[in-house]
């Protein structure tokens, strides 16, 4: 660009090849890039919640479960929630309130002494990506 004045059509006139690759680190937006009459569709997430993500996340927590080896009511109570998430964030419109509560409620468990070991750690922090917010345990 510099040997271009800043006119960014002197510069892409200048690529011979008619393809320009744009490396760009860390987008949260939208790109269209040398495009001409173009249909672009995008899904923007609520919250940042991918409601995909968080079906995956609920199955990974229910297939842990059995390795976590928790008391029996702990055990039932966190499959629960796990089905609980996965039926909310498969809902066409799922209530991040709901997740955010159910999730914080996962990350108690997993943080509590009666889970131990790492995969209760690994657990609890891909909860946290899959539903940014929760509160800390």
């Amino acid at each position: 660009m510099e040997h271009f004045e800043g006119d960014v059509s002197a510069y892409e006139r200048r690529n011979s090849s008619g393809n320009t690759t744009f490396n760009i680190g860390e987008n949260t937006g939208n790109i269209a890039a040398n495009s001409r009459d173009f249909t672009m569709n995008a899904t923007t997430n609520k919250d940042g919640i991918d409601p995909a993500a968080v079906v995956m996340l609920a199955r990974a927590l229910r297939q842990a479960a059995p390795a976590l080896e928790l008391p029996e009511d702990d055990a039932l109570e966190f499959t629960q929630l796990a089905t609980r998430l996965e039926t909310e964030a498969a809902n066409g419109s799922p209530d991040p309130g709901r997740l955010q509560r159910w999730g914080g409620s996962i990350v108690g468990i997993l943080n509590s002494p009666v889970v131990s070991g790492a995969l209760g750690n690994v657990l609890a922090a891909y909860t946290g990506m899959v539903l940014p917010g929760l509160p800390p345990a």
